[in-house]
């Protein structure tokens, strides 16, 4: 393999590990100026994982704060211009891992399998984009 095929393979990798469930636009889409996730896009996630994982009210609570903490971390590494593709898909499963410690506790264990379970897809979603970017 090329360094370069190597490079992106590890890339692919890290990102896929790595990528926490996202809202389905970014802002950048919306044509918001910020790299700040919005309130409303942070309770649509919440909404969207409380469906999926059956959340008590309790549960949500307490998914919110965590939410709310991670969302502006992921924007301003995606919309970080300095950071080249592998330490993006780094730093994004750093904030990854450190979101899963925290949401862990809340969930029942088939909760929790179901949370990964929705995150490998997600992964999964990103590696196609950007595949189909190339």
């Amino acid at each position: 393999m090329s360094k370069f095929a190597i490079t992106l393979v590890a890339l692919m990798l890290a990102i896929a590990v790595s990528t926490p469930l996202l809202p389905a636009q970014d802002n950048m889409s919306q044509g918001t100026m910020g790299s700040q996730p919005n309130k409303q896009e942070v309770m649509a996630k919440l909404e969207k994982i409380s469906t999926a994982l059956n959340l008590s009210p309790a549960q949500k609570q307490q998914m919110l704060p965590i939410l709310k903490e991670e969302a502006p971390k992921i924007q301003a590494i995606k919309s970080n211009t300095s950071l080249g593709p592998l330490q993006k898909g780094m730093q994004l499963r750093e904030v990854g891992q450190a979101t899963d410690a925290k949401v862990q506790p809340i969930l029942s264990p088939e909760q929790y399998q179901k949370w990964q379970a929705m995150r490998q897809q997600e992964r999964e979603q990103m590696m196609q984009k950007m595949e189909n970017k190339q």
